[in-house]
């Protein structure tokens, strides 16, 4: 979820340790978080007045002006901090907005960007969104944002220290404001650098038809303190409680059934449960819609995310660059579009780190993250020529391989999509079963005899859950795949090594006993030693039986009726190398990164009542249950 990683930064004692001069250069994961380190470091000292000019030694050669007022088309007043070159002039202009706080980015060291910029000749606007910390207004997350963000450029560029040329930069949620602002077309949005973020709500809010379920955490840890505060309602006021009240309380809360009838967001997020009455697709989650909004954006944008980063990230990414090289307003917007995908997971990558999760991509993984940003803005807003937009457009890290490599589209012109056939004979529950995988169709026996289809129960008593949810990256799904109902199709060790890049797609047939339900997907790479890894996100594969033909539209199951499923949004790039082995497991919940289905077929988020679904996966000739794999032809030597 957006900045959960806040939470996950080094104490504040380990902030006040470091000198203000050392910290601030320093990479995040070796700091505080932002934010977060703020409010755990107990109550904060004396807020600079609006407009303040602030002195300090690390701020040498810089004006820093604090909490200056930046008026909205309704009136409301929203508050930024100015960091900028202490020389005359007009500067070219970066723009930052964000939810979690403005005042301990820098000291922390959590976005080393902002004094890198103004030491590199910037203007860099830091401001708090609307209903956050010093700004005035209601909080709505993403709804405001693209008007918001509109009158914040508008405003920066009419500046008399600015040179009317503005880009924007951030991940994750301001990662998100970037696109949304871009939308509405600021004339003098220039450059956009949108890192992890989404393309549309149905892959952010939703995947698959199923509800994010993360949103409660993110909301309980990083938003609800901060609206507490501001009005006055009992809680926890600072994330350190926050975090506390989440790690005792977690469990009771993630199985609150009904989900709309939670009672811990009731005053700090009406919203949430707006979303919760909108589980269909339609004009509702307009707001969240980048890809309707291609044709009106004119700048070119570095779209960055990873493998390991919420689901949304990669989905967005590739969705945002395809969409804009064949749909943006110009010709510069369409050409000025790149791809980056790396191997972290969701945070800003370092210069230092080389292990995601349970895995060490080796050192081709360290990455200069901060500099690039500097680097793409240089080019548009400074118009150096140096080669950031030149070259093949596409960036992708190989995992397995563990290198980088460059490519011309995505996906891959020479991708192979093969389908990997699901087999057994009947016994494919956990990973000691006799499910398999192969290239080779099922075929009718003599006699007209069929493969006999697999069964499971699925008990939203007894989800499948993942012990790692509040974590991202790969991790050994094998004790996942010991479960009665967790499916698991393995092909044999493989002779050569198989890369697989690009979107994967899975052709279940099933049914169930139930008028509604979920199924789940992931693709693993099993190691030699048996451990089995994920190559996605936890939302990833992922899809809510009704919502199989549409979003919009959803159509309830005939019990027990056999269906075909197609379950995507999956990305990756692996290598999956000789010895290891391809698999594919199927199971009917993951939680608690989406709400459990009931299988009763009420409206979304009503129910307290659950049933047990009996559910059948068919993988004959007549049902040929299977995974299309992109697989990449290997050179010599490779």
């Amino acid at each position: 979820m957006p900045r959960t990683e806040l939470l996950l930064r080094l104490s504040a004692a380990a902030l006040l340790v470091a000198s203000t001069a050392c910290r601030a250069e320093r990479p995040a994961h070796l700091t505080g978080g932002g934010a977060a380190a703020a409010a755990n470091a107990g109550p904060p000292g004396p807020v600079a007045p609006t407009g303040a000019l602030v002195q300090q030694p690390y701020f040498a050669n810089m004006t820093v002006e604090r909490n200056t007022a930046v008026p909205m088309r309704d009136g409301v007043v929203l508050r930024a901090d100015i960091y900028r070159p202490a020389a005359p002039g007009r500067f070219p202009t970066l723009v930052y907005r964000t939810p979690y706080g403005k005042d301990a980015l820098v000291e922390s060291g959590y976005e080393p960007t902002i004094v890198r910029a103004a030491r590199a000749g910037y203007a860099v606007v830091v401001q708090d969104v609307r209903g956050r910390f010093h700004s005035d207004g209601e909080f709505r997350p993403y709804q405001q944002e693209g008007q918001d963000g509109y009158d914040t450029i508008e405003w920066a560029a009419a500046q008399g220290w600015s040179n009317g040329r503005v880009g924007t930069f951030g991940l994750s949620y301001p990662g998100a404001v970037q696109w949304l602002a871009a939308m509405e077309a600021p004339p003098h949005l220039v450059s956009i650098f949108p890192a992890m973020t989404f393309d549309t709500g149905r892959h952010f809010f939703f995947f698959g038809g199923g509800f994010n379920h993360d949103w409660m955490r993110w909301i309980l840890l990083n938003i609800a303190p901060d609206v507490r505060q501001r009005k006055g309602l009992r809680g926890a006021v600072t994330e350190k409680e926050a975090q506390a009240e989440w790690d005792r309380l977690k469990w009771q809360w993630e199985n609150y059934l009904p989900l709309r009838e939670f009672p811990v967001l009731k005053e700090v997020a009406p919203w949430y449960y707006e979303w919760l009455e909108h589980p269909d697709d339609g004009p509702y989650w307009d707001f969240a819609d980048v890809t309707r909004a291609h044709p009106k954006v004119t700048t070119p944008a570095l779209n960055f995310s990873a493998w390991y980063d919420s689901n949304y990230g990669p989905l967005g990414a590739i969705a945002n660059y395809n969409g804009m090289r064949e749909r943006g307003a110009t010709d510069l917007a369409r050409r000025g579009q790149r791809l980056i995908l790396g191997p972290w997971d969701h945070g800003d990558p370092t210069e230092f780190e080389t292990r995601v999760g349970e895995i060490d991509f080796g050192p081709n993984m360290t990455f200069d993250y901060y500099s690039l940003v500097i680097k793409w803005h240089d080019r548009w807003l400074k118009e150096i020529r140096n080669g950031v937009e030149e070259g093949p457009p596409v960036r992708l890290f190989v995992m397995g391989d563990n290198v980088w490599r460059a490519e011309n589209e995505w996906p891959l012109k020479r991708t192979l999509y093969v389908p990997y056939y699901l087999h057994s004979g009947g016994r494919a529950n956990t990973a000691a079963g006799d499910g398999s995988l192969s290239t080779a169709a099922p075929a009718a026996a003599a006699g007209g005899a069929e493969e006999p289809p697999d069964r499971y129960v699925y008990d939203p008593h007894r989800p499948v859950v993942v012990e790692n949810f509040e974590k991202m990256g790969p991790y050994d799904h094998s004790k996942m795949q010991s479960r009665q109902d967790v499916l698991v199709y393995t092909t044999e060790p493989l002779a050569e090594d198989v890369e697989v890049t690009g979107p994967i797609t899975v052709h279940l047939w099933a049914a169930s006993s139930a008028v509604d339900t979920d199924f789940a997907v992931m693709l693993c790479d099993v190691y030699p030693d048996g451990r089995a890894y994920n190559l996605a996100p936890n939302e990833a594969g992922f899809l809510r039986a009704r919502y199989r033909t549409s979003e919009s539209k959803p159509e309830l199951l005939t019990p027990n009726e056999p269906t075909e499923l197609v379950i995507d949004q999956m990305v990756t790039s692996n290598v999956f190398k000789r010895g290891h082995r391809i698999r594919i497991q199927v199971t009917s919940s993951r939680f608690p990164s989406f709400d459990r289905n009931p299988n009763t077929g009420d409206p979304f988020g009503a129910s307290s009542h659950v049933i047990v679904a009996r559910q059948t996966i068919l993988h004959d000739a007549v049902h040929p249950s299977r995974v299309v794999l992109p697989l990449i032809p290997r050179g010599p030597g490779q």
